[in-house]
């Protein structure tokens, strides 16, 4: 009888503690940064599926809500969304979740200082603030959040080296910190880190698990600014066939075409970008005109200045709106270089 008595209270136990974890009680586990739920995330941006990438990311900030990573997802998404429809209407969101993933990500490592996923999401969430400040013209505070990124990122790889998706942000970071500096190369104490940058990116493609799409995407944008023109349309074609409609990667295959003179695939591939931004739930008509800054480009090559200059008018126009998207202000900027070009 005491035996049987026994079994029963330790089934009851047991009970108690699976009701626990499933209704959300003190023994539930937190989702993790490589968690397979992460990992789909990851996946639904990659195919330019962001409305569920969305949903999915606020599920686990609302069930954990002193979990940093709903935070750092929701903020990296809107970002990545973006950039790629060159909409700016998520500036505020952007930050929000990013400053909140860094301040409860600091919070967590202080209680766990070796606990390599807070280190990683403070890290990239730095490195995600840095590019949206500096995109926006914070360039001091982009210039410390590079430094925290690549300080929380290479802590993350001391607890544990496995965790190559930090490669992608302390590549990034050795990349365009050069770039950026680069009038002060000849300066002993200032060094060109661009190729170790991009070994580091590289580290990221071959073994990130969340992050290698997003590390050819950069990869790719970089092959673009070095000049390597074949390697990023090369590059770009490979990505087409993970996720054919992703206008980011076309955008920068158009750029290298533009920039190596293949200009009769470039105005087909002009088309396309047009229609995907059109087509898309993100249209912003101001972002998009990029479409009619990159036409303007190529009709300037072909020498044919009165098309180029119908387009560059056309752009310059709505100049006065530059202030409500930062995108199309970076359009406008272009498209005045241009215009004295043509003049």
């Amino acid at each position: 009888m005491y035996k049987w008595e026994m079994q029963k209270k330790i089934a009851l136990l047991i009970i108690l503690i699976g009701g626990m974890v499933l209704c959300g009680g003190e023994g539930r586990s937190e989702t993790a940064v490589r968690d397979s739920s992460v990992i789909e995330i990851s996946r639904h941006v990659w195919y330019d599926e962001f409305a569920e990438a969305i949903a999915a990311s606020k599920i686990i900030r609302d069930a954990e809500p002193e979990n940093p990573l709903g935070y750092f997802l929701l903020g990296t998404i809107y970002q990545s969304l973006s950039e790629e429809y060159r909409i700016d209407v998520y500036k505020e969101r952007i930050s929000e979740n990013l400053d909140l993933a860094i301040d409860i990500a600091n919070h967590r490592r202080d209680k766990e200082p070796k606990n390599p996923n807070w280190s990683f999401i403070a890290g990239a969430a730095h490195g995600y603030r840095a590019l949206h400040r500096a995109f926006h013209g914070g360039w001091w505070g982009a210039f410390r959040d590079g430094l925290n990124a690549g300080k929380h990122l290479e802590r993350t790889l001391e607890f544990d080296s496995t965790y190559y998706d930090a490669y992608l942000g302390l590549g990034a970071y050795d990349y365009y910190k050069t770039i950026k500096a680069k009038d002060f190369l000849w300066l002993p104490f200032v060094s060109d880190k661009r190729e170790e940058g991009i070994e580091k990116i590289r580290i990221a493609i071959d073994k990130g698990t969340l992050a290698s799409f997003n590390a050819r995407q950069s990869l790719l944008r970089i092959y673009w600014e070095e000049g390597r023109h074949e390697e990023a349309i090369a590059l770009a074609d490979s990505l087409f066939e993970e996720s054919p409609e992703n206008t980011y990667c076309l955008y920068y295959s158009i750029c290298a075409q533009l920039d190596s003179n293949m200009l009769d695939k470039a105005s087909e591939n002009i088309g396309k970008l047009r229609l995907n931004w059109k087509k898309s739930g993100y249209y912003d008509p101001l972002g998009t005109m990029e479409a009619d800054y990159l036409e303007a480009q190529m009709h300037y090559k072909k020498g044919e200045k009165d098309k180029a200059e119908i387009l560059v008018d056309k752009i310059l126009l709505k100049k006065e709106f530059h202030k409500s998207n930062g995108y199309f202000a970076e359009t406008v900027e272009k498209t005045q270089n241009l215009a004295d070009k043509i003049k």
